[in-house]
């Protein structure tokens, strides 16, 4: 048996968040203290430009149960995230922004959910949340891209309640190039999800804009997933299959049919090369897709639970 030194751990991410960070912080310790039960609350600041980390300081010092932790820079949310992981000790680790868009009291919700459930991780995924035609247009295709790997995949949610056996995995991966939500379909597929309200956020903008929406998801998928390889090797497989057939028919043309002198030797040609060419780049890319999964120590197994 496992012995944790609290019940719950609640990690919240901050970027430039001096407007809204103490009334966040205030509200999460009321909803902690309403549920009985022991806690702590890990704040990372992220290399905030404002007052965010003289705010964090402060608290702290008014509650042993918050914790500070000032990155040198900005690292990005989900670095943030993994230094309040590397330092939680509570049996549950909860991440929640720090803008407002999910209510802290929504906390219980989720809470409740890992109870009832036994589940290794719940998400509370918003259901109002009004996004621009862009934004809305990049995640449903980001979705649909990534469930050709893992029909879980794209379920993510910044408002997350996790099981330490389940962060502890996350944080061995202490690698340069590292995104949560994809750590844990490696590990587990026991994933629940809750319906929650979305609110509009007290920061003046989005943390992250068009353009790092987009290098996120790149290097999600060129990175942290064989998706774009599994992709390659398909296209070029079923092309030279095509290319394979169809040349044969102009070569069964040009043996049994009249067809037009030097024709049939330029499409069979062509279509050869191309289709020997697309093939072995599908070999290719399946060996590039093990070879990534190797240095990325994607494991071969996790054994969640024995007798």
């Amino acid at each position: 048996m496992e012995n944790f030194k609290r019940e719950l751990s609640v990690i919240i991410p901050v970027y430039n968040s001096a407007i809204c960070i103490k009334d966040l912080i205030y509200e999460v310790n009321d909803v902690l203290v309403k549920l009985c039960v022991s806690y702590e609350i890990i704040v990372v600041n992220d290399g905030s430009a404002d007052d965010s980390w003289k705010i964090i300081k402060e608290i702290s010092k008014e509650n042993e149960n918050i914790k500070g932790f000032s990155l040198a820079k900005n690292f990005g949310q989900h670095k943030a995230t993994l230094c309040g992981f590397s330092n939680a000790t509570g049996k549950y680790i909860i991440t929640i922004d720090d803008d407002f868009e999910h209510k802290p009291s929504d906390i219980i919700i989720l809470y409740q959910a890992i109870k009832n459930t036994n589940c290794d991780l719940v998400y509370g995924i918003a259901q109002n949340k009004k996004k621009s035609f862009i934004r809305r247009t990049m995640t449903s295709f980001y979705k649909f891209i990534s469930k050709v790997e893992n029909p879980y995949a794209g379920l993510g949610s910044s408002f997350r309640i996790l099981k330490n056996d389940l962060v502890q995995k996350i944080v061995a991966h202490n690698n340069h190039l590292f995104f949560i939500d994809e750590l844990i379909l490696w590990y587990t597929s026991d994933i629940n999800s809750c319906d929650l309200e979305f609110y509009i956020s007290r920061k003046s903008g989005s943390g992250y804009g068009f353009i790092s929406l987009f290098r996120l998801s790149s290097n999600v998928l060129m990175i942290s997933s064989t998706m774009p390889l599994k992709l390659v090797k398909s296209i070029g497989l079923s092309v030279s299959f095509v290319s394979f057939f169809v040349g044969s028919v102009y070569f069964f043309k040009k043996i049994f049919f009249n067809s037009p002198s030097g024709f049939t030797s330029i499409i069979v040609s062509i279509l050869f090369s191309a289709g020997l060419i697309l093939f072995c780049i599908g070999i290719i890319g399946e060996y590039l897709g093990n070879v990534l999964m190797m240095q990325n120590n994607k494991p071969a197994f996790y054994i969640k639970e024995k007798t």
